[in-house]
């Protein structure tokens, strides 16, 4: 149960606001009448409401930044590397295209077996909250993990990785499918 109420510059309500809260009339002011609560900054309201009602929170702050500013820089990198990691500049093109080709049929029998597949490295923080978020919103889902990480040794399987750029023109991880359609990672 909610109710809404304005209360703007201007408002009569300033005053019933100032009344409630013992003389401060700041907007916004939440006044939860389910748990008695009262909250006035707009981050702790949105937090607030989070915490007690959302189904799933929203990812940490960090690392929305995070892929908005660095993973654009990093993009192209992620694209000349995937292939190169796969063995694209081996003498033997054929064995490499078979490998890739091995990989893509790989990928559509996963994203065909499972309503929600995502591919994922082991150690990644962006990884871990999309599969945390997966799990608060109950969701069942299948994890395909590529390695710990996309750095030399680190990566399981390179040829995976590569077919996904080729596929879906994304090397990035987290990778979601949904429906065995490509949705993107955590915050695309």
């Amino acid at each position: 149960v909610y109710e809404l109420r304005s209360a703007g510059k201007e408002s009569p309500r300033r005053e019933e606001l100032a009344k409630i809260t013992g003389g401060s009339s700041q907007c916004p002011y939440l006044m939860d009448p389910n748990t008695g609560a009262n909250v006035s900054e707009s981050k702790d309201i949105v937090e607030y409401l989070y915490s007690k009602y959302a189904l799933w929170t929203p990812p940490n702050e960090l690392l929305g930044w995070a892929s908005g500013v660095v993973t654009p820089l990093l993009a192209p990198l992620y694209k000349e590397v995937a292939p190169l990691q796969a063995g694209s500049k081996r003498e033997n093109e054929f064995e490499y295209a078979g490998e890739i080709a091995e990989a893509k049929a790989e990928i559509y029998d996963e994203i065909s077996s499972s309503p929600v597949v995502i591919y994922t490295y082991e150690l990644s923080p962006f990884c871990a909250a999309a599969i945390d978020l997966l799990r608060s919103t109950n969701t069942p889902f299948e994890e395909v993990s590529l390695g710990r990480e996309w750095l030399p040794g680190l990566l399981e399987k390179p040829a995976t990785r590569a077919a996904l750029l080729e596929m879906t023109g994304q090397s990035s991880l987290p990778h979601v499918f949904v429906g065995g359609e490509s949705v993107g990672g955590l915050f695309s």
